[in-house]
């Protein structure tokens, strides 16, 4: 959620999000299973892992062990 470029963050319990997702799906379609395929796919979005990339090294690994 972002509130004039301000992240913001809070908890939910899992329900409320599911049932806000629902609610926000339904603005986007009358038909169930759009509905449904929506919201499945916002929490899912929501809840998949943001793994952060390990930062690259300056040299290769190699390079580092003297091998060259």
């Amino acid at each position: 959620m972002s509130v004039r470029g301000a992240s913001v963050r809070r908890t939910a319990q899992l329900g409320e999000v599911v049932a806000a997702a629902f609610d926000r799906a339904a603005l986007y379609s009358s038909d169930p299973r759009e509905v449904s395929r929506l919201a499945t796919q916002a929490v899912a979005h929501l809840l998949r892992p943001r793994w952060k990339a390990a930062p690259p090294s300056r040299w290769p690994s190699f390079c580092a062990e003297g091998v060259l």
